[in-house]
């Protein structure tokens, strides 16, 4: 009796789950058993087909799934870049900028022959200049905040994929612009010597060079004693108004100029001031009197004469 049970329950048992595997069929690619409701057509041509027809139809979940399948099952198929591709752009198309530009980049990566490379850089460069232009990611819940640092790493990328492409000197330009607002002014210095230096020919090359005076100015700024990084400022913008005599910001880089050169004195001044304190007249006398010679234009040129008088006197 208790045999003749167990035999139908195995019976049941066995017409229960037999819908479920009846169809299941087994796939060389994965090897594995696999229902063929989900797992991918016969060839990537016919994969590639029904993902694009699932993206054009808009239904980004239903193509993002059949695109990864592709490259799944067809990883060295000719298709299996143009998959990669319609996922970066998928990402674009809902808004998830970063993840799309990761994406994309998988292309350059994985299939660097392909001749989907112009485009995908073109679009890469598109999600930097979101980013640049100040662009919000979520950090913490529904916290979001500007990624100019995703600015910056996107920039660099399309740079370095393609140095002689047509985005190349703009995506360093914008990479050391994107320094230069987050107050990293070393860096900016960098990209902006670096794009004048590989691309001499540039359209950005007079810019690129105010960019770079501007910041070198900037960074003086945390000086005081140490007046290399002032130093440094003024000769870039003495070297830009050089190169660039008509450029239209040449009037605002000999105005700067001015500044620096108050800067530089100022400082000396407060140097001599600094020797006469700890009764070292000789010293102090040596900073008055370069202060007379090379910044005669500037009102600490006059204390300074002062100050020289009247050690004299004492």
């Amino acid at each position: 009796m208790i045999y003749r049970i167990y035999i139908a329950l195995i019976l049941i048992i066995g017409l229960a789950i037999q819908p479920a595997y009846a169809y299941w069929v087994w796939t060389p690619e994965s090897g594995k058993w696999e229902n063929p409701k989900y797992a991918a057509k016969d060839t990537p041509e016919e994969q590639l087909t029904y993902s694009q027809d699932a993206y054009k139809q808009g239904n980004f979940k239903l193509a993002l799934k059949e695109f990864k399948k592709l490259i799944k099952y067809y990883p060295l198929s000719k298709e299996a870049p143009t998959a990669q591709y319609y996922i970066g752009r998928i990402m674009q198309d809902t808004g998830k900028y970063y993840d799309a530009f990761k994406a994309l980049q998988k292309v350059i990566d994985l299939y660097p022959y392909t001749e989907l490379v112009d485009d995908v850089i073109e679009r890469e460069y598109r999600i930097g200049e979101l980013f640049f232009s100040g662009h919000k990611i979520n950090v913490l819940g529904p916290i979001r905040m500007p990624a100019k640092d995703k600015a910056i790493e996107i920039f660099k990328k399309v740079a370095d994929n393609a140095p002689y492409g047509k985005y190349a000197d703009m995506s360093m330009y914008k990479a050391g612009l994107t320094y230069k607002d987050i107050l990293d002014y070393d860096n900016a210095i960098l990209m902006f010597k670096g794009l004048i230096d590989k691309y001499p020919n540039s359209e950005l090359i007079d810019k690129a060079r105010y960019q770079l005076a501007e910041c070198s100015k900037l960074l003086s700024l945390k000086a005081e004693y140490d007046q290399t990084p002032t130093e440094v400022a003024r000769e870039e913008f003495e070297e830009f108004i050089e190169k660039h005599p008509e450029s239209e910001m040449a009037s605002d880089a000999k105005k700067i100029i001015e500044k620096l050169k108050n800067r530089e004195s100022e400082n000396a001044y407060n140097i001599g001031q600094f020797y006469e304190e700890r009764r070292m007249p000789a010293s102090a006398a040596v900073y008055y009197r370069d202060i007379i010679q090379n910044y005669p234009d500037t009102k600490w040129a006059e204390k300074a004469q002062e100050r020289l008088d009247e050690i004299a006197k004492k």
